[in-house]
C-alpha cells in the first residue's frame, strides 16, 4: 500500500478530508450525546507504521463504510496526502473489509483492511493490505479537533469561500452557496461544480458530489461521489476535507484547507 505524499498527479482534486476521516474529530461518541453502539461506528485518528505518511484520520459510517485520509498532523491542520476507503462489516469488536481501494495510487489499488476496536473507548487498531504492502494503524480520539459525529451536518458551517489545496499540490478556489451547492476552480484552469447535502442519517458527514468541466481537468466532463467533513479547530479556525472517486472506483480525488 502506498501511503505516499506523492499521488495521482494526473487528477484535479478539491478534497475533502479523516476523516476521514478523515476526518477530524473525537471518536465520535466521546464527545457527544449520540448512543454509543458496539460496532466501529465513529472517527479515530493516530499513527501509521509502514508508511510514508505518519498520521491517519478515519470515518466508520453508520453502515460500516470506512474513510481513511493519511497524511501529516500539524499544529494547524491535517495535511491530507490520500485516501482509503471501502466497504465492511464489524461485530463484536472485530472489523473487516474486502473491498478497500487506495487512492493514493492511479488506477486505485485494491487491498482489504482488518481492525480490532473497543466501541466503548472508541480505539482501533489494524492494518491495510494492498499491493503487497502493509500499512499498520493504532489510534483512538482525536483531541486537537471539536468535531461531533452524532449531529447532523449543516450546510451553514460550509457556506461561503474556501481556499483548498489538493492532493498535488494545486489551489483550489471553492465557494459553497447556503443551499449546499458549489462551484470551483483550480489554479490549472479546471471548473467544477457540485453539492454538499447533509448525511440522511444524521451523522455530522456531507455527501458529496461533483461533476468535472471540459479540459484541462484530468476527469474532463466526468462526476465523482464521496463525503466531506467540516470542522473547528481547537486554534479557532474550520478545517474542511473532501474527498471522492469515480463510478467505477478506479480515480479518486481529495483536497483539504482551513479558513
Amino acid at each position: 500500500m502506498k501511503f505516499l505524499p506523492k499521488i495521482f498527479s494526473s487528477i484535479i482534486a478539491i478534497s475533502v478530508a479523516t476523516i476521514l476521516s478523515a476526518c477530524g474529530g473525537g471518536g465520535g461518541d466521546s464527545a457527544t450525546t449520540g448512543t454509543t453502539t458496539a460496532t466501529a461506528e465513529g472517527v479515530y485518528g493516530g499513527n501509521l507504521t509502514g508508511s510514508a505518511s505518519s498520521n491517519f484520520q478515519m470515518l466508520v459510517l453508520e453502515n460500516d463504510e470506512v474513510w481513511t485520509m493519511y497524511g501529516t498532523q500539524t499544529a494547524s491542520q491535517f495535511l491530507v496526502a490520500g485516501f482509503v476507503q471501502g466497504n465492511g462489516t464489524s461485530n463484536n469488536g472485530a472489523y473487516t473489509s474486502s473491498n478497500v481501494r487506495d487512492f493514493g495510487f492511479n488506477p486505485a489499488l485494491a487491498g482489504t483492511a482488518s481492525a480490532t476496536y473497543n466501541a466503548s473507548t472508541k480505539t482501533i487498531a489494524g492494518s491495510f493490505v494492498a499491493g503487497g504492502s502493509t500499512v499498520s494503524f493504532n489510534g483512538g480520539p482525536i483531541s486537537d479537533s471539536l468535531y461531533v459525529y452524532n449531529t447532523p451536518a449543516v450546510v451553514s458551517s460550509v457556506a461561503g469561500l474556501w481556499s483548498l489545496t489538493s492532493l498535488t499540490g494545486e489551489g483550489i478556489s471553492l465557494t459553497v452557496a447556503t443551499t449546499g451547492t458549489f462551484t470551483a476552480r483550480s489554479t490549472l484552469g479546471c471548473s467544477f461544480s457540485g453539492s454538499l447535502t447533509p448525511r440522511p442519517s444524521g451523522r455530522n458527514v456531507f455527501n458529496l458530489s461533483i461533476t468535472f468541466g471540459a479540459s484541462p481537468c484530468a476527469l474532463a466532463n466526468q462526476a465523482a461521489t464521496g463525503i466531506a467533513i467540516a470542522y473547528p479547530l481547537a486554534s479557532g479556525r474550520n478545517q474542511l476535507i473532501v474527498a471522492g472517486y469515480n463510478s467505477a472506483r478506479t480515480v479518486g480525488t481529495a483536497a483539504f484547507g482551513t479558513r
